[in-house]
């Protein structure tokens, strides 16, 4: 497993374990991160027990390992949209927040891909957005390539909080909130992109992510460790 500094955090890093399948590249490099799809991750050279299309997303994933990521919280990552990506490419940051069930709010870049049913396009691409309930739906807002997009999900006591920020321009081109279905925690956050064999081989350059406590649980936890320092004083 490898670790990523975390900024914005009681913990200085993260350790990452195998989201479903495990992308064939994945470094860490201070704050960077790259993962990299390659043949051997086709749904043909899998592995057989792995050969279903629920392994065509592979990734990587960390648990806040501090309390706190409780209503109030929020995770972000940047993301470099490539232009020298392929039809069939899909790349984002999944999350899983805990309410007695799991509900899986994403934000993900997707280019050509089937969005059959979704604000009328059947080959979309773009971000677009997730919620279980309620699947996917498409952000239209241009994006251009070749530049990093800051992509954050928040979660509050009745909400669940999507935003993707242009960094070139430190632009918003998206913001908006769906019902948080009860969900009361982040529990993960996932670098999956998808490896079906239609995009070929590519990789995904992410950056800077930061996972923020909701603010009593910072304050809490300050606490906690003044009284710490305290006890051994």
């Amino acid at each position: 497993m490898a670790a990523v500094v975390v900024a914005g955090s009681a913990s200085a890093s993260y350790s990452w374990s195998v989201d479903r399948y495990e992308p064939q590249v994945f470094n860490v490099a201070g704050s960077n991160i790259s993962m990299g799809l390659r043949a051997s991750g086709f749904a043909a050279n899998r592995p057989s027990a792995f050969s279903s299309s629920f392994y065509n997303y592979q990734g990587m994933k960390t648990s806040p390992n501090f309390t706190g990521m409780s209503a109030g919280s929020s995770v972000s990552i940047e993301m470099y949209v490539d232009s020298t990506w392929n039809d069939g490419v899909r790349a984002g940051m999944w999350t899983t927040m805990s309410n007695g069930n799991l509900t899986y709010p994403i934000i993900e870049y997707t280019k050509g891909t089937s969005t059959a049913g979704a604000v009328g396009a059947s080959e979309f691409t773009g971000f677009r957005w997730w919620q279980s309930g309620l699947g996917w739906t498409q952000i239209n807002a241009p994006v251009a390539t070749d530049g990093w997009y800051r992509m954050t999900i928040g979660l509050t006591s009745s909400l669940v909080t999507f935003d993707i920020t242009e960094l070139a321009g430190g632009t918003s081109i998206f913001s908006s909130s769906v019902g948080n279905q009860g969900a009361h925690n982040i529990d993960n956050v996932i670098l999956n992109a998808h490896n079906q064999g239609i995009a070929g081989e590519y990789d995904v350059q992410y950056r800077n992510f930061t996972a923020v406590p909701a603010p009593g649980a910072i304050a809490l936890l300050g606490m906690a460790g003044l009284a710490g320092r305290r006890r051994r004083n």
